[in-house]
């Protein structure tokens, strides 16, 4: 195991707890906007399809987050700021 192995369990862990609440709030708005299209209430569909749009972003967000906190435990960066 390597020394900055431990660091990556936390940003991996995060990453899959919020992905895991905000994809099944996806699915269920998706759903909500496919029955009021097909049930006359075309008021809601944009508005639901913003709130997916915004939640999808908060996925790519979270996932891209973790992905340059790995780069950056995979440089060194804490080690070289615990030098100062």
């Amino acid at each position: 195991m390597q020394k900055n192995t431990k660091k990556k369990i936390a940003p991996v862990i995060i990453t899959v707890i919020v992905v895991a609440y905000v994809a099944p709030l996806l699915g269920m708005v998706a759903y909500a906007a496919g029955l009021a299209g097909t049930q006359g209430a075309g008021a809601a569909v944009p508005f639901l399809l913003l709130y997916a749009l915004v939640g999808g972003a908060v996925i790519v967000g979270v996932v891209y987050a973790m992905a340059q906190r790995l780069r950056e435990i995979d440089g060194g960066e804490e080690d070289e700021a615990s030098k100062y």
